[in-house]
């Protein structure tokens, strides 16, 4: 079971061709979803769908103004700069032109933009509604539907920049073509005219600003010549080269300060040092410090004797004296000259300060007259170009109605087409990735490596009870030549010893079974055999609701000995078979099946009928069937087509082989021939309805 197993799990395993065989198989379904999805696309496209019309007005951007004045530094004239462009773009649709658009064409009573208009006009189906479900209207403003509508306009308008140029498409859609064309041609004429606006506006204000600028700046230049003329009037004035003149003469009567001070201080050293000599009668001091010739001549006549000491100390104190008038007139001079160069210096340095402020007044009244004159100009230019001022864009291109460009009926309806079928597809594969039972004879026997002994078709308008008589009284027809089939798949199975004791099992209850083993006996016994069958499922008992079996003793009664075979068997004639049904026992089941009695039941039966069929209970349900199993010849399995999962399927396989036994066939049961056809199976199926070997 493991080998098999692992082969499951290798089929599992879809490849792309096994994917594009797969959607071919259900190319039928696929082609009825694209054409339902065309169907619906055509419903949507002319009937749902609002026809909306496009219309496209074209402006250029002028890369120049004409100017007839150079008025640049006020209004700029050019134009052209991505950035200017990606503004113009966002200010066509900015909720101010917008708004304006609105304002002139009266979009506030235009169904397509106010959605208040359409609910006025259902007041008692929407009033209705509302108090159903309890909903509290929202009721608006004024501004808020105002606000409303331009946010609708705004979405049913576009712009857009031609490539590598300075020209606009304003682009409109609407439900009708004239309001489209209108809606994009007043939107280029209020944008033009805005931007006129804009830019008359801006040249007013640069005018009453230049004009209120120039009066301040004429009174600042009045006031600043005032104070040149006061300043003048109140102060002695020079010009510079008189004031370098007398810094000059200040600078030299500065060095003569210094040399008189130089001066006074020689002498007060020359003084010091003959007074320090005097004091300590030191002659050569005195005669060194006093430097005097006549002094040096006293004093060598003093030395030979020919003149008196006193002679020398008479000289010595003229000199003294001398030198203190020196000294004295000295000073008196370097402090006459010291105060002379303060007071000069004063003057000099106040007529500095004065000069230094003529001149910033000076300049003041320059800078002044200068801003002056230039703001005069530029009022005059400003005042003529208010008169003078273009656009700065212009109409290319009025919009036109068109055709309504949506919804594009060829593009819906290819893609309608295609999405149905594409879902189609998808539910096919969905539906074949996730179905966990079985389609196809191929792919239950690739499953499970068990052969597929038959397929047996399913019986539309007929009950399970009446099944069986179908088959009896339509020998030709398509179930019956399925049954026919697998009764020869059976008993060629081995040529050598053909199975005489087979079980009918299944998974779980509801699979079909039973009426494939009174179908298969009826079918046995028409090669002249001896045939029974026997109702092993005792705890359900379904031959009652095949047969008229009220007061019918079972195989349990004639195991027991209470009952006779002969008198316990049902003899059917339409069938010819012999039926023996199960009964209610007090012993359970699997006790019953294990027993000795059964086997040697089973013996016998051997030893008078050539096939015996054994209807057995649900493997997974209960045990009975791997216990039976142990003494028949053949264990055919009943696989529900389209219902038995490949888990209920493997468990049961599983366990008949946990106990040594191994199936010898599988049928593929109850197939409904038109769904397979519809998923694309109809070469996988062998029973065909219009087949003239076959009756309906």
């Amino acid at each position: 079971m493991s080998d098999q197993i692992r082969i499951v799990e290798k089929s599992d395993e879809l490849d792309p061709f096994t994917l594009l065989e797969i959607i071919w198989r259900g190319k039928l379904y696929i082609i009825s979803c694209a054409l339902f999805g065309v169907l619906l696309g055509g419903l949507y496209v002319f009937s749902l769908a609002t026809p909306m019309y496009p219309a496209k007005a074209i402006i250029a951007l002028e890369t120049k103004t004409q100017n007839v004045v150079d008025i640049e530094s006020v209004l700029s004239g050019e134009v052209g700069g991505s950035e200017q462009v990606n503004t113009e773009l966002e200010v066509i649709r900015s909720r101010n032109i917008i708004k304006k658009l609105v304002s002139q064409l009266n979009l506030i009573d235009d169904l397509e933009f106010n959605d208040r208009l359409n609910e006025s006009r259902l007041p008692n189906i929407l009033g209705w509604s509302k108090r159903l479900f309890g909903i509290q209207g929202v009721i608006k403003t004024e501004t808020e539907i105002v606000n409303d509508v331009i946010d609708n306009v705004i979405n049913a308008v576009s712009v857009a920049n031609v490539r590598q140029s300075l020209v606009f498409s304003i682009n409109v859609k609407t439900t009708d073509p004239e309001k489209s064309a209108l809606i994009a041609n007043t939107l280029a004429e209020i944008y033009i005219q805005d931007a006129l606006d804009v830019k008359f506006l801006a040249t007013e204000r640069a005018g009453k600003w230049l004009s209120e600028r120039a009066a301040e700046l004429k009174q600042e230049l009045e006031k600043s010549e005032l104070k040149i003329k006061q300043f003048s009037d109140g102060t002695q004035l020079i010009n510079e080269d008189s004031l370098a003149v007398l810094s000059k003469q200040l600078k030299d009567m500065r060095q003569r300060v210094i040399d008189l001070k130089s001066d006074e201080a020689v002498l007060k050293a020359k003084l010091q040092a003959f007074r320090t000599a005097i004091s300590l009668g030191d002659v050569e001091g005195i005669l060194q410090a006093a430097n005097d010739t006549r002094l040096q001549t006293i004093q060598q006549r003093v030395s030979e004797g020919l003149a008196r000491s006193f002679e020398f100390d008479a000289r010595v104190e003229e000199i003294s004296k001398q030198l203190n008038t020196d000294l004295l007139r000295a000073e008196q001079q370097y402090e006459a000259m010291a105060l002379s160069e303060k007071t000069f210096s004063k003057e000099i340095k106040a007529q500095s300060a004065d000069l230094v402020q003529l001149q910033q007044l000076q300049r003041e009244a320059q800078a002044n007259s200068l801003l002056y004159e230039s703001f005069l100009s530029r009022l005059k230019e400003t005042t003529i170009q208010k008169g003078l001022q273009t656009p700065e864009s212009r109409l290319l291109s009025s919009a036109v109605p068109r055709q309504a460009s949506s919804p594009k009926i060829a593009f819906v309806l290819a893609f309608s087409f295609f999405l149905g079928g594409a879902l189609g597809a998808g539910i096919i594969l969905f539906r074949e990735f996730n179905n966990n039972s079985f389609g196809t004879v191929d792919e239950l026997e690739s499953y499970m490596g068990i052969s597929v002994l038959g397929a047996i078709p399913k019986i539309a308008g007929v009950e399970r009870k009446d099944i069986l008589f179908f088959a009896i009284k339509n020998p030709t027809s398509v179930f019956a030549e399925a049954i026919r089939n697998l009764r020869t798949s059976i008993l060629l199975s081995d040529l050598d010893q053909p199975p005489q004791v087979i079980m009918v099992t299944s998974s779980v209850p509801g699979e079909g079974k039973t009426t494939k083993s009174l179908t298969l006996a009826q079918n046995l016994s028409g090669l002249s055999k001896r045939v029974i069958i026997l109702e092993c499922d005792i705890r359900k008992r379904i031959f009652s609701e095949y047969f008229n079996i009220d007061d019918q003793v079972g195989f349990l009664s004639v195991m027991s000995g209470n009952a006779k075979l002969k008198d316990a068997i049902l003899k059917h004639e339409e069938m010819g078979v012999d039926i023996l049904i199960g009964e209610k026992s007090s012993i359970n089941a699997a006790d019953v099946f294990s027993s000795e009695r059964f086997a040697a039941f089973i013996k016998r039966l051997r030893t008078e009928y050539d096939y015996i069929i054994i209807d057995s209970a649900p493997v997974l349900a209960v045990p009975d069937a791997r216990i039976i199993g142990q003494y028949v010849d053949a264990i055919i399995y009943s696989v529900l087509w389209n219902s038995t999962s490949k888990t209920q399927l493997k468990q049961g396989v599983s366990m008949f082989h946990s106990v040594g036994l191994k199936i010898d066939g599988l049928v593929l049961n109850n197939i409904d021939a038109k769904e397979m056809r519809r998923r694309g199976y109809s070469d996988q199926y062998a029973y065909s309805s219009d087949s003239e070997y076959y009756e309906n």
